[in-house]
């Protein structure tokens, strides 16, 4: 899993333009760091709270906001940070959008706002409270109200400030979402934005719900086949939203809502000035549902050429941190029950989206075993985890999640627990079959998480009368379980075992002759070489092997009266130095070709 970066940029790419009537049209070249505008000269904004003159008395309530608004605009811009990062240039652009640049930059400094702006924004916020008491039926001062309370750091305020729209209409609906989901209340967001965009017409319930922005080439591919108001089209969106989720253990779903979110900020900027100088444009308006919309801004000089009518700088849009790809990769959506790890990394290219979900600021491998066990049409399916060597996740309340899916239709089976251990086990009921599992352990109160997510499915095994489960290693306790219920409970929450203590490994055989047959079991320990390959590669071109230091092998019968054989073996390691090996088990039964399934171990210390 990869580590988080650290912050977004977007960056406009300047040329001078004489006539300001041509800028979009330009030909830009010079990308800077940043979300940058092109900025001119202005004299000092009059203060948010008060009228120039006289005249301002004359003035209804929304052209006083849109004048107050835009001065505040005009007052930010002029008064910006100097931005402090290395990251610039004409040649350092990692996704041009008409005349910007975006780029992910790990390395840039925090942007410290200044106190002026800062206060002027109390400012042009009070006007706005008192502007809306004068004209609540205004939705554009409603939104600006909303959007500056939450930029201003009171997501509460803009709550209250929402439940103000008074009608049973979409718009108050979106407001009301985008409230609750700065608020943290995903599940009620989640809620209130789909009731109000089943309001919409059909037409805008499409633009609303469309997700193309945000698919690699490969998931675009199959979601531009189906047509706007298709069952099918919605489907695919609701399957790329329940995957996209970054923890599942969090109630609603966030990403979703995350994206109307950023439809309900584009909405309110429609007609309203930006932290940069030009209207919001198309192309804005793209960066923002891909990336989310500026939280911080800074000012860099202007490269290239300048003219009379040029800027004195440009202007950079920095997003929230550390952002995570958006949604998973199309070869993922298409077939989740064969993903890996590999498949899931917060910075998987191509990446055409990110989301920083601010209760995830600190992101984390979740180390762990897991083991899937067949019962009838059902498979129970464990986890053991230990985030403990994580210090982020220590001395603090945390939550843990099991979950599990069949990979061709998402639904939800999962086991949950709670309270200050950070290590455990977690067990869930599911369909048999392919499945996706995500185990993840939260710390909310320090916004760190740790995650496994991957698919697991059956050790492979066509066209046999005979199946395997998965290995289980367990911490001998004994006595030899007969049954996994007995097994899990002492099962190890780790992959990674001391050399010097013996290791139990614990299996199923499934539709075994109830009446006894014999069954020739062979267990072996082997170096992995090549310890990058997916267990999908291993499976398909075999291990490369080196000695085989440890090998147990044995005649059975298999258990009496019952369909299923559970077997358990205990392996001295001791012998062997430090590395990574493969546990793999070899079942033969006549009239039947060999089975095997295996599992990694990593043994260290002395």
């Amino acid at each position: 899993m990869d580590v988080p970066g650290k912050t977004l940029r977007m960056t406009h790419l300047l040329r001078p333009v004489a006539p300001w009537a041509l800028l979009a049209l330009a030909t830009l070249v010079a990308p800077v760091r940043g979300h940058a505008q092109i900025i001119r000269g202005a004299p000092p904004p009059p203060t948010a709270g008060a009228p120039a003159n006289t005249a301002d008395t004359l003035l209804s309530p929304l052209d006083r906001a849109r004048m107050a608004q835009a001065a505040f605009e005009r007052f930010r811009r002029m008064n910006l940070p100097q931005y402090r990062g290395t990251r610039g240039g004409s040649n350092r652009c990692d996704e041009p959008v008409g005349p910007f640049c975006y780029w992910y930059d790990e390395e840039a400094p925090h942007v410290v706002e200044p106190p002026v702006v800062t206060g002027r924004r109390a400012q042009l916020t009070k006007l706005l409270d008192t502007l809306g008491k004068r004209a609540p039926e205004d939705g554009w001062i409603l939104g600006q109200r909303i959007r500056y309370l939450v930029e201003e750091g009171r997501p509460a305020d803009a709550l209250v400030a929402a439940k103000e729209c008074d009608g049973d209409n979409w718009v108050c609906g979106v407001l009301l979402g985008f409230a609750l989901h700065e608020q943290g209340e995903y599940e009620a967001a989640d809620s209130v934005y789909t009731a109000a965009v089943a309001k919409m017409l059909p037409r805008d319930q499409c633009k609303w719900n469309d997700i193309s922005m945000l698919l690699d080439p490969d998931a675009n591919q199959s979601y531009k086949r189906l047509q706007c108001g298709d069952p099918a089209r919605k489907a695919y969106e609701m399957r790329a939203w329940w995957y996209a989720r970054t923890l599942y253990l969090m109630h609603g779903n966030d990403s979703r809502t995350e994206h109307y979110a950023r439809m309900t900020m584009a909405m309110m900027l429609e007609n309203a000035a930006t932290g940069h100088f030009e209207p919001f444009s198309d192309d804005q308006r793209e960066l923002m549902l891909r990336f989310g919309w500026e939280t911080a801004w800074s000012r860099d000089a202007a490269r290239g050429q300048q003219s009379r009518e040029a800027p004195p700088f440009n202007v950079i849009g920095h997003e929230p941190w550390p952002a995570y790809r958006y949604i998973p990769a199309g070869f993922v959506l298409n077939n989740p029950a064969i993903s890996d790890s590999a498949d899931w990394r917060l910075q998987l290219p191509p990446v055409m989206g990110r989301y920083a979900p601010p209760y995830a600021k600190i992101f984390k491998p979740l180390e762990h075993q897991k083991a899937m066990f067949r019962r009838g049409d059902t498979a129970l399916v464990m986890v053991s985890y230990d985030a403990r060597s994580l210090t982020d996740l220590q001395n603090t309340q945390v939550e843990a999640a099991l979950t599990v899916s069949p990979g061709d239709n998402p639904r939800e089976y999962q086991a949950r627990r709670s309270g200050g251990a950070t290590n455990g086990i977690l067990t869930v009921k599911a369909p048999w079959g392919p499945l996706i599992m995500s185990a993840e352990v939260a710390a909310p109160a320090k916004n760190a998480v740790a995650r496994a997510r991957y698919g697991v499915s059956p050790p492979y095994a066509v066209g046999t009368r005979m199946s395997l489960s998965d290995l289980l290693f367990y911490k001998p306790y004994g006595s030899f379980p007969t049954t996994a219920e007995e097994a899990i409970p002492h099962a190890l929450p780790t992959e990674r075992v001391l050399a010097h203590e013996k290791l139990g490994v614990f299996w199923e055989a499934y539709n075994t002759d109830p009446e006894g047959e014999k069954m020739g079991i062979s267990l072996t320990v082997v170096r992995e070489v090549g310890e990058q390959r997916s267990s999908f590669l291993r499976r398909s071109i075999g291990l490369s092997r080196e000695v085989t230091p440890v090998s147990v092998s044995v005649q059975d019968l298999s258990a009496i009266g019952k369909r299923t054989s559970a077997r358990a073996i205990e392996l001295d390691i001791s012998t062997l130095p430090k590395g990574s090996y493969i546990v793999q088990l070899e079942v033969s039964v006549a009239g039947q070709y060999v089975i095997r399934t295996d599992h990694r171990i990593e043994i260290i210390g002395p």
